[in-house]
């Protein structure tokens, strides 16, 4: 499996930098204001060098770095993590994200559109720049910590070539390796402070240390291509509706009609698709320039009508408008499958094999073998109900 690492350094200080352009060189700080008890979700470079980091309490970075710009955690970073992941579907399905501002996609049999996998990495960093404004960095590997070690070390693109993954990792320290603290202090202590130098430990070794991690970490160390996929991510699909209006909306109230419908179409698509809504997000863009935001989290993911406009009329009704309304959209963010509706595996017959293998792959990873059997028929005037049936490996 070829993958390739999608990584936006910074992703929330970036956001804020094309909020407040004269900030670019400050040092910032997002979690909160400093009297707040919050830990910092982000900092800038110039802030990471006064000894700040994510985790961090906002109060002791305060300290640390007093003249620094504290904001507070946005909503709306959330929205543009997933406009981004929907525009990271056109390149492929299946994606799966670690965090805002790090995700990772199948690019196996994606990259053959374009000539090769450096072009691929190329092409999405412009679709970033062009859909988001924001900076990314792309890692291509045959698993993802690989993908994610280049992203981490590359300039704009670095791609691991087949064959080549030993020669990368071994230019790395242990501190990359996806291990608690104690355990890279046990590493240090047996003075194995890179990944060249683990290397030398056979299997046997490490599963003395580490134990049932040790086959993970051997795999890991010596670049063998990662067997577990990345599943193809369903919340990829955008539902959304938008009004603009010819004539300024001047009351809050004016949009009751309008949400209605709007609620009702996307109900009536998310029951076709077999989807529930989770959340539902609302952007009222003022005549005045300014752009007002809303996220609703739902109690349980629905299609009903009613529970959407519950929440959504709540809203509308509080609303208090300083400028007239010029337009409004409403999305729903990450769709979930309907309760009790399971994936249909088994209902078309064409494709049943297919996904059989991949099942089959996701429990060798995940076990190393593969508790799938089939039953067959055996002897069935056997008294036994052992002989009247067998068992064989798929």
């Amino acid at each position: 499996m070829r993958t390739a690492c999608v990584y936006l350094p910074h992703f929330y200080i970036q956001i804020e930098r094309l909020k407040h352009p004269g900030i670019e060189d400050s040092p910032v700080i997002i979690g909160g204001m400093p009297d707040e008890r919050n830990n910092v979700a982000d900092c800038s470079e110039e802030a990471a060098a006064q000894g700040i980091y994510p985790g961090m309490a906002v109060r002791e970075a305060y300290y640390l770095c007093p003249d620094a710009l504290f904001l507070p955690f946005d909503n709306r970073y959330e929205r543009i993590w997933t406009d981004i992941l929907f525009a990271l579907g056109a390149f492929s399905l299946r994606i799966e994200p670690e965090k805002p501002g790090l995700a990772y996609l199948d690019i196996t049999k994606a990259s053959k559109i374009y000539k090769g996998e450096r072009a691929m990495a190329e092409t999405i960093i412009r679709e970033m720049l062009v859909s988001s404004r924001l900076k990314a960095r792309i890692g291509v590997g045959n698993s993802r910590f690989i993908a994610k070690e280049a992203a981490f070390c590359a300039w704009e693109t670095l791609v691991i070539e087949p064959g080549k993954e030993k020669a990368f990792l071994f230019l790395l320290s242990i501190e990359s390796l996806p291990l608690e603290e104690k355990e890279k202090d046990h590493l240090r202590l047996l003075g194995l402070s890179t990944l060249k130098k683990l290397a030398v430990l056979s299997r046997k070794a490490l599963t003395s240390q580490f134990g049932i991690k040790a086959g993970a970490l051997w795999e890991t160390i010596n670049g063998v291509d990662e067997k577990r996929p990345i599943p193809r991510r369903r919340a990829t699909i955008s539902l959304e509706r938008e009004f603009t209006s010819e004539i300024p909306l001047v009351a809050s109230g004016e949009l009751r009609p309008i949400v209605g419908t709007m609620a009702a179409e996307v109900s009536d698509e998310l029951s076709r698709m077999h989807m529930a809504c989770r959340k539902i997000g609302l952007m009222l863009s003022l005549q005045d320039g300014r752009v007002l935001e809303k996220t609703f989290v739902m109690k349980k993911p629905t299609t009903e009508v009613r529970s959407m406009l519950v929440r959504l009329f709540d809203f509308l009704e509080y609303l208090l408008l300083e400028s007239p309304i010029v337009s409004f959209r409403m999305s729903v963010l990450d769709p979930a499958p309907l309760e009790g509706d399971q994936e249909d595996l088994f209902r078309k017959k064409s494709v049943f094999a297919e996904r059989l293998e991949g099942i089959k792959a996701y429990l060798d990873a995940c076990y190393g073998y593969t508790p799938l059997m089939r039953v067959e028929a055996g002897d069935e005037e056997s008294r036994l109900p052992e002989r009247r049936f067998r068992f064989t490996d798929v």
